[in-house]
């Protein structure tokens, strides 16, 4: 279980500097996956230590990440084709 941790903070962590040194965007499909799979990993490694605190904040980073994905999918389907 501490592995799903240490990837899960990993994921937050890297897509976080890849988005700060501008190599993704914020829109980028790769930086809500790694978002939501830095969220999902770390659920299940604080449902296992019974940090609910975590596993709340975790929970709703994962639902964010998945609402941006959503909202960016829908905005380049709308957007108009050159």
């Amino acid at each position: 279980m501490d592995s799903f941790g240490w990837l899960g903070a990993l994921c937050f962590l890297v897509s976080y500097f890849l988005l700060i040194t501008k190599k993704w965007e914020s829109t980028s499909f790769k930086y809500h996956f790694a978002n939501i799979l830095g969220a999902v990993l770390l659920v299940f490694n604080t449902i296992h230590d019974a940090s609910f605190p975590s596993v709340f904040i975790n929970g709703c980073w994962g639902l964010i990440a998945i609402y941006g994905l959503i909202e960016d999918r829908e905005k380049k389907d709308k957007s108009p084709k050159i």
